[in-house]
Order: structure tokens, then C-alpha cells, then sequence
């Protein structure tokens, strides 16, 4: 088990804030996508949905950083969970227009953002070179857990069928934030170093990073990554429910590909050992690509939940692969910025892949947004390939990708 200023309750609090976070964000995204379309918002709309999650979070993501790595943590978790209580209470009261839902969607995107990049910093911080796979595999595990756990309440009992309890949600995930609050102050930073006042100005090391071979490569690849997970919380809803498939169903696939998610990344430091993260990160993408494309198609149930199954194993994989090694690259006193650049790319791939596909709904539905993802993701796997290996080596291929 990782181990964060070597205290077992320091490992609990972090892996606590984790799995609330997901659970608050997994529960209120798709309920987001319910909200929109109960007030006659059109499936176009969802992919702007989407985009409103990731550009405020995009102009905050690489100064949230460079103040963590100054300042500690803990500032940033708790700025983090305040975003998405005030998200949720947007969510609560303001339920019936489209402006305050799209608002509500950016205070959840901000918030998002700020303990993500707290969390992943701590892990970044407290671990030790060549443990970074493994260490970040159970970070995720604990994510993965509270994304399982969020998508549960769509299960509950709504006004109808395909329709689950849209304001009720929204109280439990308010609740939710409120308890983040509460664990954000239980958290302690990591250390700082003695040198915290001579770190690099944010910008030129910013752009040091961005010189390593293959490192914008392996950004685009995890930044198209994260846009799919985000196009199948937004559209799967919308498939259900153009297909006359119960919200309960849907809450199905959503857990099953969140619990497969948890399950890989188990193991994720045994199969970068075996496999290589070069080679893994390129076959989890492409048969990622492959389930989507086969939801277009008009399948049985139990064919979909399956998919998503398959879905969440190999996209669960390949998320933190980057995050594994981009902390790996940076040095002491840079990580938290080196996992904002990285959440930086991802906000930027949320932010213009969904605005492009929303516009494909309009035309071809759901089902067309699918397809195009599986697309995106196929091609994504070319960006794949310029991942790094762990510094331990993992085999023949273990040199540095060209970009």
C-alpha cells in the first residue's frame, strides 16, 4: 500500500477523499445530462455540457498547480470541495433552468479539478522513483471506487422509468460535498522542500516538461482518453433513453464499467512489468475503441453491459499510465505542476472533442457520438505509443519514444 508521510491514516484520509470525490462527481455528470434534457435540452446541447465541465477548469488547471507546489495541498481540497458544494446547491435550486445547470456543471468541473490535482500531488510527492505505477494503480483503484459508487444513485426510483430522481441526487451529492469539506481538512500536505522558494517560474517549467521526447504525444493520447469516459457519461443516458432502455439499466453499464476500471488497476504495476506501459497503453485504447463502436449497434442488454465491462477494464488501464509517468519525469518541487499540465490536456480534449462531437448528435444521435468516439480512440492509439517506459525497464522497448 502506498504510503503518504508514512502514516496509515494519512493513506486512509487520501483514499476517503478519493473515492467521495468520484462518487460526487460520477453521481451529479450524468444526473447533469437527465437535468438538461427534462427541461427540453436538445442531445446537441450534452456535448456543451460537457465543455462547461472543463474550461473554467482549463484556465485554472497549470496556476492551481504552481500554487500547490509552494504551498502544500491541503489549500487546494478544500477550495475543491467548497466548488462543489456551491455545484450541487446551483444543481438544487436553480434544477429548472438550463443557464444554472451549465453553471452548476462548471462550479462541479472546477472543483473537480482542484482536488484532483491536490490528491495526485500527494501520491506524486510521497513516492518513491520506479513504485510510481503500482502507487498511482491503487490512487485510481480508490477513484474508481467512488466512480462506482456514484453512478448507484441513478438506480434510484424516479417520475418515470427512464428517468431517475434528478433533485433527490442532487441533495445526496450536496450531503456528499459537505463530508469532503470535512475530509479535505483532515488531510495533511507533503512536505515542502527547503528549497520551495527557488522553484522554476510556472511557465518556463512548464515548457521544459513539454520538451521530453514523446510527452505532447502521450498528453493527446490520455487527453482523448478521458474525453471518451466523459462523451460515455454524457451520451449513455441519452442512448437509454432513446432506446427505451430503463435508468436502472443504464445505472448497470455505468457501474460496470467503473467497477472493471477499479478491478485493473489492481494490477496495473504487474501488467506495465509484463507488458510494458508502451504496449499496454496502445492495445487497453484500441479495444477501448473497439466496445464503443459496437454500441452503435442495436444490442441486447446484457451484449451492452458486457461492453461496458470491456470498456472500463481497458480505458481503466490506460488512464493512469500518463499520470504514472509524467510523475516519474518531473523533479521535487514541480509535480504538482506536472499533474496539472496533465489535467491541463485532458480539460483541453474535454473541452473541444465533445463540442465537435455534440454537434454530430444533432445529426446522427447518440449512437453516432459512439462510433465517432471509437474513431477518435483508434487514432488516439498512434499517441499512445510515445509513452515512456518505467524507469525500472520493462523489456526490448524500453528506450525513449521519439516524437
Amino acid at each position: 500500500m502506498m504510503a503518504v508521510q508514512g502514516r496509515p491514516r494519512a493513506v486512509l484520509f487520501l483514499l476517503a477523499h478519493a473515492v467521495v470525490l468520484q462518487a460526487i462527481t460520477f453521481a451529479m455528470r450524468p444526473t447533469l445530462s437527465y437535468a438538461v434534457l427534462d427541461v427540453g435540452g436538445s442531445q446537441a446541447l450534452l456535448g456543451v455540457v460537457v465543455a462547461a465541465f472543463a474550461v473554467p477548469a482549463l484556465i485554472l488547471a497549470l496556476p492551481a498547480g504552481h500554487v500547490i507546489d509552494r504551498t502544500g495541498e491541503r489549500a487546494s481540497l478544500l477550495a475543491g470541495a467548497g466548488a462543489l458544494v456551491v455545484a450541487a446547491l446551483l444543481a438544487i435550486f436553480g434544477g429548472g433552468s438550463v443557464g444554472v445547470l451549465l453553471l452548476a456543471t462548471m462550479f462541479l468541473g472546477v472543483g473537480h479539478l482542484l482536488s484532483v490535482i491536490g490528491e495526485q500531488a500527494i501520491v506524486a510527492n510521497t513516492t518513491s522513483r520506479g513504485q510510481f505505477d503500482s502507487k498511482f494503480g491503487y490512487f485510481t483503484f480508490a477513484s474508481a471506487l467512488g466512480q462506482t459508487i456514484g453512478p448507484l444513485l441513478l438506480a434510484l426510483p424516479g417520475d418515470t422509468v427512464q428517468t431517475p430522481p434528478v433533485a433527490l441526487i442532487f441533495v445526496v451529492c450536496g450531503a456528499l460535498g459537505v463530508v469532503l469539506l470535512g475530509i479535505s481538512f483532515l488531510v495533511r500536505s507533503s512536505e515542502r522542500s527547503a528549497a520551495a522558494g527557488e522553484r522554476a517560474r510556472m511557465l518556463p517549467a512548464a515548457a521544459t516538461l513539454l520538451r521530453t521526447p514523446g510527452l505532447i504525444r502521450a498528453l493527446v493520447a490520455g487527453s482523448i482518453v478521458l474525453a471518451s469516459v466523459d462523451l460515455f457519461l454524457a451520451y449513455l443516458p441519452a442512448l437509454g433513453h432513446g432506446r427505451g432502455i430503463a435508468a436502472a439499466a443504464v445505472s448497470a453499464m455505468l457501474v460496470a464499467r467503473s467497477l472493471l476500471s477499479m478491478f485493473s488497476r489492481l494490477f496495473l504495476g504487474r501488467m506495465v512489468k509484463l507488458l510494458g506501459r508502451r504496449r499496454l497503453m496502445v492495445w487497453t485504447i484500441l479495444v477501448s475503441a473497439a466496445a464503443l463502436l459496437l454500441f452503435a449497434l442495436p444490442l441486447p442488454l446484457a451484449v451492452l453491459l458486457a461492453l461496458s465491462a470491456v470498456y472500463g477494464f481497458a480505458i481503466g488501464t490506460c488512464q493512469p499510465i500518463t499520470m504514472s509517468w509524467i510523475a516519474e519525469l518531473a523533479t521535487p518541487g514541480t509535480r504538482g505542476l506536472a499533474m496539472s499540465l496533465r489535467l491541463a490536456s485532458n480539460r483541453l480534449g474535454q473541452t473541444v472533442l465533445p463540442s465537435l462531437l455534440g454537434t454530430l448528435a444533432a445529426a446522427a444521435g447518440a449512437a453516432g457520438v459512439f462510433v465517432a468516439t471509437g474513431v477518435m480512440l483508434a487514432g488516439g492509439a498512434w499517441s499512445g505509443a510515445a509513452v515512456g517506459q518505467a524507469q525500472s525497464g520493462e523489456g526490448p522497448d524500453d528506450v525513449p519514444a521519439r516524437p
